[in-house]
């Protein structure tokens, strides 16, 4: 369900909601793109010369042995890297609290929730971040850490409190 957008009367333009928190989440990677290569460039170093004394040796299937090992490690090493591409943006505006999930392969997914009726915990049993309202409920930051995961939900559930208290001003409601 959209929420509807706030328009200048005189104009009729959208007016840009205030961003009230935003925050990208990356999965935690510890090797670039050049340790990939540092580190392809000394196996290949290491086995291309061991390979080929086997094979003159007459231990050829070790020589091809070795070379499908090389293969998997590089591929191995690759297709983590490729994996640490994929990023969860949140931001919250004055309207709306937006969840988008970006995987490796590029592919998004974005959900939209109303702030006000947002609630957001940390599962116990499953350590997992949970946000959500009216049966409709996502995951955030599968990636994250136990302690991460807690500060982030901290911090999620001020937010909307205090998205809250600016909605409240000058009602006159006593709560």
């Amino acid at each position: 369900m959209d929420t509807p957008k706030a328009h200048n009367l005189q104009t009729g333009d959208p007016v840009p909601e205030k961003i009230r928190f935003s925050r990208v989440l990356r999965p935690h990677r510890s090797s670039s793109e050049r340790a990939i290569r540092i580190v392809t460039g000394f196996v290949l170093f290491l086995f291309i010369p061991t390979g080929t004394a086997f094979l003159i040796a007459g231990a050829w299937p070790v020589f091809g042995l070795m070379g499908l090992e090389v293969a998997g490690l590089i591929f191995a090493l690759r297709y983590n890297h490729k994996v640490g591409s994929s990023f969860e943006a949140i931001t919250i505006t004055e309207r709306e609290f937006r969840f988008s999930k970006v995987d490796h392969w590029g592919k998004r997914k974005h959900w939209t929730f109303q702030p006000q009726w947002l609630q957001v915990r940390l599962d116990g049993p499953s350590k997992q971040l949970i946000a959500g309202t009216h049966g409709k409920r996502i995951v955030i930051g599968k990636f994250l850490n136990d302690e991460e995961k807690l500060a982030l939900c901290e911090t999620l559930e001020s937010e909307i409190k205090r998205l809250g208290e600016i909605r409240h001003e000058g009602v006159g409601a006593v709560c």
